[in-house]
């Protein structure tokens, strides 16, 4: 069945009326109107005008797609997720964790921060292209300097051009950022799906309820929206630091 071979009549009117007197939603209304059309063996331009007319005449609004908040991590499964791998005793699993725990960068930026990214006086990390294709800085607090100074020290030594990188001399791979969290978070008994952009989630989140404002999140996280852009030019880096250095300090991991 084609769009050129489109009839409203291929629904009869007992099959209208079944359709319009249930309190059906849109996605129901369309899983019956296909179900009623399927041995027709419609195809998809006819069907998409057949949805079309349904939602006309019988006054349906299309559902916007609704964005699925997170499932966040208490402060104890997120201990209890931190203490598993600090149990591990792998560095550098430990110090790339914390680093994606207190920033928030994406996964994607986390695997290409160079040694030469990472401001240990200042506690920042420059992430150079990230989405959006603009460069930015977040920050780390200071209680983890030391750690992450040790760290850093030990890559530099070894001739490294990245700041994780695996035994193989290159830079660790998104998909076994996530692979190595998996194993963590499956050690550590936690129910929920616990996955790298899920701390970024975790720590926006955290960063406000201790009453950091949109804007100053946005120049740590790299979200933007055109019309905000104006306001975030106007902020500097160490409008943020003291606010997050503060806000940090009470965060559950240590």
């Amino acid at each position: 069945m084609s769009e050129e071979t489109f009839d409203y009549n291929d629904l009869n009117e007992e099959e209208w009326a079944k359709i319009r007197h249930q309190r059906l939603t849109p996605k129901e209304v369309a899983k019956r109107i296909a179900k009623i059309l399927k041995p027709n063996r419609p195809d998809y331009h006819y069907l998409k005008k057949v949805f079309q007319h349904t939602r006309e005449l019988l006054e349906i609004t299309p559902e916007k797609a609704r964005k699925r908040l997170p499932e966040l991590l208490t402060d104890m499964e997120l201990i209890a997720f931190y203490e598993t791998v600090w149990k591990a005793r792998n560095t550098n699993h430990l110090v790339m964790i914390k680093l994606l725990i207190y920033t928030g960068i994406r996964n994607a930026e986390l695997t290409n921060v160079q040694i030469k990214d990472v401001d240990l006086t200042n506690c920042t990390v420059r992430i150079e292209q990230g989405k959006g294709k603009k460069d930015r800085y977040v920050l780390f607090p200071m209680s983890f300097r030391g750690e992450l100074a040790q760290y850093f020290e030990k890559q530099k030594l070894n001739g490294a051009k990245f700041l994780f990188e695996s035994n193989r001399l290159g830079a660790f791979s998104t998909r076994r950022i996530r692979q190595i969290i998996k194993e963590y978070s499956d050690q550590s008994g936690i129910e929920k799906r616990v996955y790298p952009h899920l701390f970024r989630h975790q720590i926006i989140t955290y960063l406000t309820r201790k009453g950091i404002i949109s804007p100053k999140l946005q120049l740590l996280s790299g979200h933007s929206e055109e019309k905000s852009l104006a306001i975030y030019r106007d902020l500097a880096l160490a409008d943020v630091a003291e606010e997050y250095e503060s806000a940090m300090e009470k965060f559950p991991v240590k």
